[in-house]
């Protein structure tokens, strides 16, 4: 992000005040598994490597939206 981080945006998304998580899903060009982790911590519901493939992003969002639609 060139005017932040993102796990801050992740942070501010997660408590923006809306009532409500934001279920989120953080895509990273870092293959470290600390920056997952970091971002889960953030709030994000998920993390993706930039580099994966299109079934497994669509996994991942269907997944995503399955646990909000639980949740309500």
């Amino acid at each position: 992000m060139p005017d932040g981080d993102g796990l801050e945006l992740v942070g501010e998304i997660h408590d923006g005040g809306l009532g409500r998580a934001i279920p989120t899903l953080v895509l990273t060009a870092s293959l470290e598994t600390s920056v997952a982790g970091r971002a889960m911590e953030a709030g994000a519901r998920g993390a993706l490597s930039k580099l994966a493939s299109m079934p497994e992003t669509l996994d991942a969002i269907k997944r995503l939206t399955a646990t909000q639609e639980a949740s309500e």
